[in-house]
């Protein structure tokens, strides 16, 4: 999922909905190891509400299937 259309429309909304927090991206480079925002807290954040929406994904699924 990491650098596809579908993270960056995630990021994008997660930076949407968190404004006024620190939402300076770290490298590319980074991504991979968790390290998507330069800020601690900001990043821990956006793991969460990316666990959740992957979590979401899943439930969606399987209700589908």
């Amino acid at each position: 999922m990491l650098k596809s259309k579908e993270h960056y429309d995630l990021m994008t909304q997660f930076e949407t909905e968190f404004k006024g927090k620190r939402l300076d991206r770290e490298d590319k480079t980074l991504w991979s190891i968790g390290q998507v925002y330069q800020n601690g807290e900001v990043n821990e954040l956006f793991k969460a509400y990316r666990r959740g929406y992957s979590l979401g994904r899943v439930i969606e699924r399987d209700e589908t299937a």
